[in-house]
């Protein structure tokens, strides 16, 4: 055969393999909706379209009503509420996936080279990876895009007139999309920065000449950064639009830095003390190091525009995992264009015996890509969960997911006409908006930047601390009438849970696996709390029918959420009869095992709690929680050698309070108080987390009559936890005790 068809048949294996490629990002984009801020965006799209201007203020909120608001994602709501209008949910699907698609074939068009495609096809698979944590129907989709396609005009054509007409084009639907549109001027100020150093800076020749534009590009571009900056004035409020972003991230800087700490998209890719840990994050990780090792193979001749655009949106990504995506795209096109220079064969230490040979090579080196990347398609397929709705299983792929949002309680609202402010939790408001409103008016949704960081904070007390105080000044300054609780995307806190079902002031009338809704017991809800209010202490579950399930595998999440509420607002009996109807969905159920564990240790029957965190543990060795569990249960038996075996197993987590803490529960279960108290001292006191340990030991020490150390533990938990109101409770009737026995 002649050398020209194997070159042929090389090219038609990566043409193949990237037709693979593209079928999985098509078919990756359309897993169902799952993102909780889809709902504002469609209502708000359905206001801006049937009054026909976008809001200045916030008409969402029952809390921060009237305050102004920069809505920079107007464009983008009007297109997902035509296109869901007409379309359906799946539309917004198809439209994502058109999106998704159509970002990769630029990236593709812009780097294809044909003795390029095994470094392409991989390259690309670890850039949808990363991509696949923002396939959520978000302005992000088409941010990525415009971010792209920037990139592109900027490397490519400002030689050409027409980029000024498509910069000035990109940058108006962006600035009107997504609040990251100013990336477009900061781009053009990276490559405007980066030709004047070639013009002016003693550089290397190679870095002078490299990406160097005409004069007549160098000037286009210095007159695309003032098309771009003027572009940006193109939104409902001009000048206000145009700096917003620059306003929110200096808010970020300082009081707001706390929304790093609460929203998990904001919280950092990478902690560089593990960056060699490549069992999370791997492709991120992977991308960094090859695109860095192809800046330094191209080092005599780089473009300093991309390695500035580079370095910047490292940091970037690490920052935050939202951001990962986009320094994904630029480690992609930096590599490409890195080694689109260099002559790949020099760097391969070992020489094949001719070219033939060398293609063969990369026909099987092509068909293990397909067959890795069919491998991941068929995860992707696979992936669906039961639907005790319609007894069947249901695909991930289309619709909208029925475990992320709280549709019953929401049905309930609706059903009977609830209106007014309501108390709701972070991660429903913005679903509420989307179904309620103006019926309903949230206490917070996900708009952070403008409800800002006090109001997030105070919000924070309520539901992480169960602050009553905080409580009763919002129902007095919001005039609050109920409660929405979800509990289907994410397990509403304790402190939250107790302070609303314990308050004689709030009845719940809805409870479910989806979440909760107290009303407040006012004249307003007194016919709705007489027709649905719940006692939970006569709760019974209502059992899946196992008969209509058969063989049937399925996770009984809605017996795990319930029985989870009612273990945390003290309802055990419940909690254990919503765990055994969890295990009789599922007899290996590891959540009903922990559910059953905990109550059993809250009752001190310290043999079955062994037993079942014992059962739970072997199905998953690494958690830390099961094994403390067990160590306490341990201690409950007297056992205490294995208790302190289990301790040492513990300290594997050296952050972690439960190895030292079991220790010392030792050491005070057998008398040697002091011991159990330089424990608490010298190895739970400096980290971040232990106030509540440090309680726990010292009740054993004012139980045993040790009130002087007992009083050193509370004083100990105070200081960790000035805001312990058990710690300072304790600590006061522990001194009172103290000195009635001297």
């Amino acid at each position: 055969m002649s050398l020209e068809f194997y070159r042929n048949l090389t090219r038609v294996f990566g043409i193949i393999a990237l037709g693979v490629l593209f079928g999985l990002i098509a078919s990756a984009s359309l897993l169902e909706v799952k993102d909780l801020d889809l709902w504002l965006h469609i209502k708000m799209g359905e206001i801006v379209t049937s009054t026909g201007h976008v809001p200045a203020q916030d008409i969402l909120s029952g809390t921060i009503a009237g305050k102004p608001w920069v809505n920079h994602e107007w464009l983008f709501q009007n297109v997902v509420y035509s296109v869901s209008s007409v379309f359906g949910m799946d539309g917004l699907l198809y439209m994502q996936s058109f999106l998704v698609v159509l970002t990769f074939l630029f990236l593709l068009l812009w780097t294809y080279r044909t003795d390029r495609q095994l470094v392409i096809i991989p390259l690309l698979f670890y850039v949808l990876q990363i991509y696949q944590t923002r396939f959520t129907v978000r302005p992000d989709i088409f941010s990525i895009l415009y971010f792209i396609l920037f990139l592109m005009v900027l490397m490519t054509s400002m030689e050409k007139r027409w980029s000024l007409f498509a910069l000035f084009f990109l940058q108006v639907l962006w600035t009107n999309m997504h609040g990251y549109f100013f990336w477009g001027p900061v781009l053009v100020m990276f490559f405007l920065g980066a030709e004047i150093l070639r013009r002016h800076a003693p550089l290397p020749a190679g870095w002078r000449e490299e990406g160097r534009l005409s004069n007549e590009g160098f000037r286009r571009l210095a007159v695309a950064l003032g098309v771009v900056l003027l572009s940006t004035l193109v939104n409902p409020l001009t000048w206000e639009g145009a700096v917003y972003p620059l306003k929110v991230m200096l808010q970020l800087s300082g009081e707001s830095k706390i929304f790093f700490k609460y929203i998990t998209e904001l919280q950092p890719s990478i902690h560089w003390s593990t960056f060699f840990d490549f069992s999370e994050g791997s492709q991120l990780k992977v991308l960094m190091i090859v695109s860095f090792v192809s800046f330094v193979f191209n080092i005599r001749r780089m473009n300093m525009g991309l390695f500035l655009v580079w370095i910047v949106m490292l940091f970037f990504a690490v920052g935050a995992m939202r951001n990962m995506i986009y320094f994904a795209v630029v480690a992609y096109v930096a590599t490409l264009i890195n080694v689109a220079r260099l002559d790949l064969r020099a760097y391969v230490p070992a020489r094949f015996i001719n070219e033939p040979v060398e293609m063969v090579a990369g026909w099987l080196a092509k068909i293990i890509l397909m067959g890795i990347i069919l491998n991941y398609g068929g995860d992707i397929a696979r992936r669906g969960y039961y639907d005790f709705n319609h007894y069947e299983r249901k695909s991930e792929f289309f619709g909208v997911a029925q475990r992320m949002f709280p549709e019953g309680a929401v049905d309930f609202l609706i059903k009977n006409k609830i209106s007014g402010a309501v108390f709701n939790d972070f991660n429903v408001g913005a679903y509420l908006v989307g179904r309620t409103y103006p019926q309903i008016k949230v206490f917070i949704d996900g708009r952070t930047e403008v409800y800002g960081a006090p109001f997030f904070m105070s919000y924070r007390k309520i539901w992480d601390d169960g602050d009553e105080a905080g409580l009763r000044e919002a129902v007095s300054k919001y005039g609050l009438k109920a409660a929405v609780i979800g509990a289907a995307y994410a397990r509403p806190s304790e402190e939250a849970l107790r302070l609303f079902s314990k308050s004689p002031d709030w009845k719940l009338v809805y409870f479910d696996h989806d979440g909760l809704i107290f009303l407040r017991d006012i004249p307003d809800n007194a016919a709705l709390i007489q027709k649905y209010a719940i006692d939970l202490k006569k709760w019974s579950s209502v059992p899946s029918d196992t008969h209509r399930m058969g063989s049937a595998q399925a996770y009984p999440y809605r017996e795990v959420n319930r029985a989870t509420m009612l273990k945390d607002m003290g309802y055990l009996d419940q909690a254990m009869a919503e765990a055994d109807a969890a295990l009789a969905v599922s007899p290996l159920c590891l959540e009903a095992f922990k559910i059953k564990a905990q109550v059993y240790a809250e009752r001190k029957d310290h043999l079955k709690a062994f037993e079942y965190f014992r059962a739970a543990l072997l199905q998953s060795t690494g958690d830390v929680n099961l094994r403390r569990g067990m160590a306490i249960a341990y201690v409950g038996l007297g056992e205490y050698d294995h208790a302190l075996e289990q301790a040492e197993r513990l300290d594997e987590s050296p952050l972690d309070v439960a190895g030292p803490y079991v220790r010392a529960k030792v050491f005070a279960k057998k008398g040697q108080y002091q011991k159990a108290y330089d424990i608490l001292v010298q190895k739970i006191f400096p980290l971040q987390h232990g106030a509540r340990e440090i309680v726990a030991i010292g009740d054993i020490f004012a139980e045993d009559k040790s009130y002087d150390l007992a009083v050193k533990a509370y004083g100990l938990a105070v200081r960790k936890d000035p805001k312990n109101k058990e710690a300072l409770k304790k600590l006061k009737e522990t001194v009172q005790l103290r000195q009635e026995a001297k």
